[in-house]
């Protein structure tokens, strides 16, 4: 009786123990997966091993702006989320090569089209996508963002470096617009200064709330400019450089004076005021 009871005890002790780590793992593995828990692509892929790069692009997925959106592997690649053998699942789905796939250069504007064709409309507008129709020549979609949109370029070096690929002076297919890596990269600049000194302004009227102050024209001012560099980035996309950069600089003057304004009126400035004139 007593060998009985150590050897439950010892069972009950290794059951407790084992519990709170099959729970931590399910929390580390599976909560992200939630929202796919009907969809076979992405629990397969999830404890895929081999070919170890199918593996990593379930990671990159999983790491992406479309796996919080949720959109699962089907919607660009193909594909039958809801099949559970694995010839039926990959129905449909090629390697981007294929002319015939959805994520060929060529086919990729339509593909990603489908959920955002206003960005599509504006590149479809563009020189570049008129080279990519005729050539297969020319940047398309993930060209800049990548495979699954796992990273947009916001670093002007690299925007310059990219753009080089084919404007220089190496006898590139585009050799004859020298300048537009350099632009291209001042472009990302100003987006980005742009869009810093939105956030900057945003977190005065929040610490400025906390005195129990409005500054509703100010947030109104700040959501026209918001739509303002909206339609730079839009442009952007069919290359217009000079309206994009013209249109960013002017949302950065706007929003400084609106920011400039604010921190006038903020207890650290009129404290630092103050130690000026004594």
């Amino acid at each position: 009786m007593r060998k009985t009871k150590i050897c439950f005890l010892i069972l009950f002790g290794i059951a407790c123990l084992s519990f709170p780590v099959v729970a931590i793992q399910e929390k580390i593995n599976r909560p992200r997966l939630t929202a796919y828990r009907d969809n076979n692509c992405v629990i397969c892929h999830s404890d895929l091993i081999e070919p170890v790069r199918v593996s990593a692009h379930f990671y990159e997925w999983l790491n992406s702006t479309h796996e919080k959106k949720g959109i699962g592997c089907e919607k660009c690649h193909g594909g039958n989320p809801s099949a559970k053998d694995m010839k039926t699942a990959h129905t449909g789905v090629l390697r981007a090569a294929f002319p015939q796939s959805g994520l060929n250069p060529k086919n990729l504007p339509a593909t990603c089209g489908s959920c955002h064709q206003e960005v599509v409309n504006a590149f479809i507008g563009s020189k570049h996508y008129q080279k990519l129709r005729e050539s297969g020549v020319g940047p398309s979609c993930t060209t800049c963002h990548q495979h699954m949109a796992a990273s947009v370029i916001t670093w002007p070096p690299e925007a310059s470096a990219l753009c080089a690929n084919c404007h220089n002076e190496s006898g590139g297919p585009a050799a004859q617009y020298l300048d537009a890596p350099e632009k291209a990269g001042d472009v990302i600049a100003a987006f980005s200064r742009a869009d810093e000194v939105i956030d900057w302004t945003y977190f005065l009227i929040a610490e400025e709330r906390k005195r129990l102050k409005g500054f509703r024209a100010e947030e109104a001012q700040l959501k026209s400019l918001e739509a303002v560099l909206k339609s730079a980035k839009l442009n952007w996309h069919e290359f217009d450089l000079s309206k994009s950069r013209q249109q960013a600089d002017e949302v950065f003057a706007e929003a400084t004076k609106i920011k400039n304004g604010l921190w006038k009126s903020t207890p650290a400035f009129q404290r630092d005021v103050r130690r000026q004139r004594q």
